[in-house]
C-alpha cells in the first residue's frame, strides 16, 4: 500500500509498504479515505516535535471505512464510516487510574510514536475507531479528532455559562475551542492578526473579535468585561509575549489553559497568580471526548464547510503541506484523500 512517511526531519516521501493484516480477533482493518494535516504533523516534518520517533508514517486525524473485522468485534461492522482515536495507554499508571489516560506514562500516539493514518490501510483494536454519521463526508469526518481537542481544553478550563473566554489565535484549534465554548454558552473573545480568520471566528461563535495590531487588546477586554477581565484564557499561539500580556487581563478566580508545548520557559507573575488564585491547567490530546463529538459532528455541516478549506489527493501531499505551512495562509484545515 501507499503511505506518506517522514524519513527524518525535513524529508517526507510517499512510499510503498506491506498492507497490514488482522492478527487478533479484536482488531479491524480500515480502508483510510481521508486524513487531515495538523500543526503537529508539520512540527514532525520540521524536526520540532520532541516526542516523535523517525522514520514515521504520520497522521492522527483519520477517517475511513471498516474493510474487515476480527471474529470477536461486536461494536463495528464492514462498511461503517469511522474515525480514529489515535492514542494507546497502559491502563495501570497513576494517570490511567485517575481518569487521565491521555497523559499515560507510557502514552503512544499514532503518527508520533506509532505509525499513523497517512496510508491506505490501518489495523488496530476495534476500540480505537468510532462510528460517525453517514451524512458526513470522509473529509468532514476527519474533523472529529480536532473537535475533541476543543472539548478537552474547554473541559480543563472548566468553561461555564456566562464566562468571558479569551482565545488567542484563530487557527484550527482556536476556532474549534471557540465553537465548543460557545456551545457551553460562554462569551467568546478571539484575538488574531489575520483579518480573514477573525471574520471566520465570528462564524464559530466569537461574540467579539480583536486584531491586537490595530486595537489595544487590554483596553478592549476591559471594555467588554466591564473591567473584571476574562474568566478563561485559552492560548493557542505559544508566543511568549502574547501569553504574558494576556495574563494581565485575567479576572480573579480565572483559568488559563495553554495549548502549545512551546520551545522556551515563560516566567509567571506569582504575585498576580496567587492574589487572583488563577488556575493554570495543561491540556494534551483528549480523555473520552470522542463519543461526545461524534454525537453532534453531523449537525455541524455548515461549520465543517468553513473549516475544511482545502482537499488534495494524497499524491499531492507536498503541495498540501506547503499550502498549510506558508505564512499568512488562508487554509484552515487541509485534508488529503485516498479515493
Amino acid at each position: 500500500m501507499k503511505a506518506i512517511q517522514v524519513i527524518k526531519a525535513n524529508e517526507i516521501k510517499m512510499i510503498e509498504v506491506d498492507t497490514p493484516q488482522i492478527k487478533s480477533d479484536n482488531e479491524v482493518l480500515v480502508k483510510i479515505r481521508a486524513f487531515g494535516i495538523c500543526g503537529s504533523d508539520v512540527a514532525i516534518l520540521k524536526g520540532k516535535n520532541p516526542f516523535v520517533i523517525y522514520p514515521r508514517i504520520i497522521g492522527h486525524e483519520v477517517a475511513g471505512e471498516i474493510a474487515q473485522i476480527g471474529k470477536d468485534v461486536k461494536n463495528l461492522k464492514i462498511g461503517d464510516k469511522v474515525v480514529l482515536e489515535p492514542i494507546e495507554y497502559c491502563g495501570k499508571c497513576y494517570a490511567c487510574t485517575h481518569n487521565m489516560h491521555n497523559v499515560c506514562e507510557e502514552l503512544e500516539v499514532y503518527g508520533v510514536h506509532r505509525d499513523g493514518g497517512f496510508c491506505e490501510y490501518m489495523v488496530t483494536d476495534s476500540k480505537k475507531w468510532h462510528k460517525v454519521d453517514n451524512s458526513l463526508t470522509f473529509a468532514e469526518a476527519v474533523v472529529a479528532e480536532p473537535y475533541t481537542i476543543g472539548e478537552q481544553s474547554t473541559s480543563r478550563a472548566d468553561v461555564k455559562e456566562g464566562d468571558f473566554v479569551l482565545i488567542t489565535g484563530a487557527g484550527p484549534a482556536g476556532l474549534l475551542a471557540c465553537d465548543v465554548a460557545n456551545m457551553k454558552k460562554a462569551i467568546c473573545i478571539v484575538s488574531e492578526v489575520n483579518e480573514k480568520r477573525l471574520e471566520t471566528a465570528k462564524k464559530f461563535g466569537a461574540k467579539f473579535t480583536i486584531n491586537p495590531q490595530k486595537e489595544d487588546l487590554g483596553k478592549r477586554i476591559m471594555e467588554i468585561t466591564n473591567g473584571q477581565g476574562v474568566n478563561v484564557f485559552l492560548d493557542t499561539t505559544g508566543v511568549h509575549a502574547v501569553i504574558q500580556e494576556a495574563m494581565t487581563y485575567m479576572s480573579v478566580a480565572s483559568r488559563f489553559v495553554p495549548f502549545a508545548f512551546g520551545d522556551q520557559q515563560i516566567p509567571i507573575d506569582y504575585k498576580t497568580l496567587n492574589k487572583k488564585e488563577i488556575r493554570i491547567s495543561g491540556t494534551r490530546l483528549q480523555y473520552e471526548k470522542f463519543p461526545v463529538v461524534v454525537s453532534y459532528l453531523h449537525k455541524k455541516k455548515e461549520l465543517l464547510k468553513e473549516f475544511v478549506t482545502h482537499t488534495f489527493d494524497a499524491k499531492d501531499y507536498e503541495k498540501a503541506f506547503s499550502l498549510f505551512s506558508e505564512a499568512g495562509t488562508e487554509a484552515i484545515k487541509v485534508v488529503l484523500t485516498f479515493d
